[in-house]
């Protein structure tokens, strides 16, 4: 005879999980941003000159973390839609990932920020900006297309 009192654990495991397994995605995205790729380059000499490749002029420097940033705020939006409501929240917390990616540079480093790192910021800004104007306005053209 069954237990009724007893949920299956896999029911159980499932109901802690599935919240979980949808954040895996900007949980993944957040450390990639994070993560100082510059050091990496400092100590596996081939990724380097591919960063330097990639990276090789401001443009694409400023182009390169918009685009992190705009994915960064798309999956965010995406994962948390609260954020949606909250704009000053959602700004914040994404910018204080940029502050945290410009800290971890600053640590391989050894230096204080600088110019470039405020720079880094705009243009970070630039993209979470992008990203919400993306969500929002898909928002608006979904509610009309369904009203």
């Amino acid at each position: 005879m069954r237990d009724t009192n007893q949920v299956p654990i896999t029911t159980q495991l499932t109901g802690v999980s599935s919240s979980f397994v949808r954040r895996v995605p900007l949980l993944a995205l957040l450390a990639l941003t994070l993560f100082p790729f510059g050091w990496l380059g400092q100590l596996w000499p081939a990724f380097g000159r591919g960063l330097d490749v990639v990276f090789s002029t401001d443009g694409r420097h400023a182009i390169g973390h918009a685009a992190l940033f705009c994915l960064l705020g798309l999956v965010a939006l995406a994962v948390l839609p609260r954020l949606r409501e909250r704009p000053g929240r959602y700004f914040s917390l994404l910018l204080m990932a940029g502050v945290g990616q410009e800290f971890f540079q600053m640590l391989y480093k050894g230096r204080l920020l600088w110019f470039d790192d405020s720079r880094d910021l705009l243009t970070d800004l630039a993209g979470l900006v992008l990203a919400f104007v993306i969500v929002w306005r898909w928002g608006r053209i979904w509610s009309n297309h369904h009203d």
